[in-house]
């Protein structure tokens, strides 16, 4: 596990809660004495971050915390929430799913008709991904529109006398 100030570690510790006091481990993190050497190191009101370095796959990943207490010099601090989980979107089917998340965020997101992952194109009522649906004064796709008999591209005329379909 080690502690952060932007890219310079600032302290490290074996996360080994079998070899620490009743299970719980510390790690210390040092601040900035003014040295050449502590240049870069935590100052009073900066907030740690912290990665743990997974030897297995030989890499690292930032570990979730929350903390709340800025650096201090000579300062006990307890993050609230400080594991390896990693959050993103678990759900293998999702355009957007994270197969190395161990947590979901409750971010996962599907494709909308035009492929766009989280997208908000939606379809029509004719069909058409992102359609404007049906052409205004017409009852249909294609835009059709209401015979005499009330039938959506229907045949019905009116005849001399005003009769639909009417035998004049």
């Amino acid at each position: 596990m080690g502690a952060f100030n932007g890219n310079i570690c600032v302290g490290a510790r074996k996360w080994d809660t079998s070899l620490c006091g009743n299970g719980v481990c510390d790690l210390p993190v040092m601040g900035d004495d003014g040295s050449e050497s502590t240049a870069g190191y935590m100052n009073p009101g900066d907030f740690p971050t912290f990665k743990i370095y997974d030897a297995s796959e030989n890499s690292y990943f930032d570990a979730a915390s929350v903390n709340e207490e800025a650096w201090e010099s000579n300062n006990w601090s307890t993050p609230t929430n400080l594991n390896g989980e990693i959050w993103g979107c678990t759900n293998s089917e999702a355009c957007n799913y994270d197969p190395s998340a161990t947590v979901d965020d409750d971010s996962c997101l599907e494709n909308d008709c035009a492929g766009e992952c989280g997208g908000s194109a939606v379809e029509d009522e004719c069909g058409v991904c992102g359609g404007s649906g049906i052409p205004d004064g017409a009852c249909g796709c294609d835009g059709n529109v209401e015979d005499c008999a009330g039938e959506c591209g229907g045949s019905s005329v009116l005849d001399e006398c005003g009769v639909c379909n009417g035998d004049n």
